[in-house]
């Protein structure tokens, strides 16, 4: 079984490349959703909570029965070193959400949720999963309804997802953001403006429970726009500089992971062609802006593209593309092709049935193999740059699911997941295999909600 340690000044170059190779892939491994051209149906929930003057207080709480055929995402070809695992868990989310009236001039929104999952398995790896996780937001906006509107807020989550290799350490991290955005929109009522133009920066600050020599800090500026050129149809610009870096020098000192600006911006228009179908495309450039002097960064175009269509009032079908950039801790970044679809249904005013599949083809920025590693099986060689290489994967995520309103105060919901990572690519040192990229896993969970 594979054991390494937690990042330190005393980790060896071997742990630390199989480190960032396996840490690097389970993150880039989320989805990376368009765009969506087509809103989705209305709440079939009627308003409930309660109300004291102009706040309205949501408390709801959740139980799911969940089930995971991969937990620790293994492959068949790790049969000896991380053998294919299976869990059932006990999920408990409980949630509380306080907002005054959105059609205010001072706007106060406030959501928090909890995640207590507790693991049905008597395995020391798997218990140590027990934990308690959620995420807290709170953003407060003055002057609405003002030709200028200023807003703060702070969003705190605590992601938890297990390593992936059985291990008494964890990828749980801690991350919070916190910034304001200040916006400029002229005319007399927010439902009457055709501009719309917003500048926003944060902090944000990532820390893994496990592996210090991953913390990060980032600033995170934004500034997008939109005109509403036609009653239904805008025009949008949106573009992003991060200044992200590495809070422990280890990693970036052995060209194993690198600080970045990374730089975005497009432009697009969304809207509807008719009353049943409606559009989102857009265009750009992305810059990764690595610290490395050796391995170039992402320098490419940016494009998106989604068609929602709306056979009947009750149906909603998405269809979409994108090809970006993402941050990842192998080669520094990751570019992208991804395509998706997605349909909803609703049936009678008590069940939504919804569909969605994505398929994402990855091409991994330039990885140099440090001491003890060799140039991955399955990898593709860098020109010019010996012992360098690019991975490459096909990366599936789905998911089908049902809700149904049972009652005012009772919902209940079934579902099925997909997470799905195709790829040659093997980590191999001269003992043998370190890390085979592949894996499918499979969940099923059933909640039921209680609320008021």
């Amino acid at each position: 079984m594979l054991k390494l340690q937690p990042t330190s000044c005393r980790t060896s170059g071997r742990s630390l490349a199989a480190l960032v190779v396996a840490i690097g892939v389970v993150f880039a491994a989320a989805p990376v959703l368009a765009q969506s051209a087509e809103m989705g149906l209305p709440s079939i929930a009627k308003d409930r909570g309660l109300r004291s003057g102009d706040f309205l207080l949501r408390p709801s709480v959740g139980v799911t029965g969940h089930y995971d055929t991969n937990i620790f995402n293994s492959s068949s070809q790790e049969v000896l070193i991380n053998p294919i695992r299976g869990a059932a868990s006990v999920r408990i989310v409980p949630r509380l959400s306080l907002q005054n009236d959105l059609t205010g001039n001072t706007v106060f929104n406030f959501v928090a949720a909890g995640d207590a999952r507790i693991y049905a398995s008597g395995e020391q790896t798997i218990k140590n999963l027990n934990n308690f996780g959620g995420n807290a937001g709170l953003d407060v906006t003055f002057g609405q309804r003002k030709p200028i509107a200023f807003t703060l807020y702070d969003y705190f989550t605590r992601a938890l997802r297990a390593n992936n290799w059985e291990t008494i350490q964890t990828l749980n991290r801690n991350m919070n953001d916190i910034g304001g955005r200040v916006e400029f929109h002229p005319g007399d009522t927010p439902e009457r403006r055709p501009f719309n133009i917003a500048l926003s920066g944060s902090y944000i600050i990532d820390r893994f429970e496990d592996y210090g020599g991953f913390n990060t800090n980032t600033i995170h500026t934004r500034l997008n726009g939109s005109w509403r050129f036609l009653p239904k149809t805008a025009a949008y610009l949106d573009a992003t500089w991060d200044i992200r870096s590495f809070t422990d020098p280890l990693l970036t000192s052995r060209n194993l992971v690198f600080n970045s600006k990374p730089f975005r911006v497009r432009l697009g228009a969304s809207g509807a062609i008719t009353k049943r179908i409606s559009f989102d495309l857009s265009a750009g450039w992305g810059m990764a802006l690595l610290s490395s002097t050796t391995v170039t960064g992402f320098n490419s175009y940016l494009a998106g593209a989604s068609f929602g269509f709306r056979p009947t009032d009750t149906t909603r079908l998405t269809l979409g593309y994108s090809h970006d950039m993402r941050d990842a801790y192998l080669g520094g970044f990751a570019e992208f092709h991804r395509f998706s679809f997605t349909g909803k249904q609703r049936f009678g005013s008590i069940i939504d049935v919804s569909l969605g599949f994505g398929a994402a083809l990855l091409t991994y920025g330039a990885a140099q193999a440090t001491a003890g590693v060799t140039v991955p099986s399955g990898a593709s060689p860098v020109a010019g740059m010996p012992g360098y290489f690019r991975r490459n994967d096909v990366q599936l995520d789905g998911n089908l699911s049902a809700a149904f309103e049972v009652s005012r105060y009772v919902a209940l919901s079934i579902g099925y997941n997909l997470r799905s990572v195709q790829t040659k690519f093997k980590l191999v040192t001269a003992t043998g295999l370190l890390d085979a990229g592949e894996y499918t896993a499979h969940e099923m969970f059933a909640t039921v909600t209680a609320r008021y």
